[in-house]
């Protein structure tokens, strides 16, 4: 699983959810976007993006190398 929020959410404060979240899940990675608002996918789209293909494409290299 891939928590992923920005520090600077005022509407949901990391502290109260994505920290919390991310410890609950073992094995979660976690991206915090820095300064990032509420709305992170129209504020930081491209980070949000290169986190998401980052991690899509480690599991997707895992799910490979199993099948191999």
């Amino acid at each position: 699983m891939l928590v992923i929020q920005g520090d600077a959410d005022r509407i949901l404060p990391i502290t109260a959810t994505g920290l919390p979240t991310a410890k609950l899940i073992k094995g979660a990675r976690q991206l915090i976007v820095k300064d990032g608002p509420h709305a992170i996918t129209w504020t930081h789209a491209e980070e949000v993006n290169a986190g998401l293909l980052s991690f899509l494409g480690e599991k997707t290299g895992n799910l490979r190398k199993e099948v191999a």
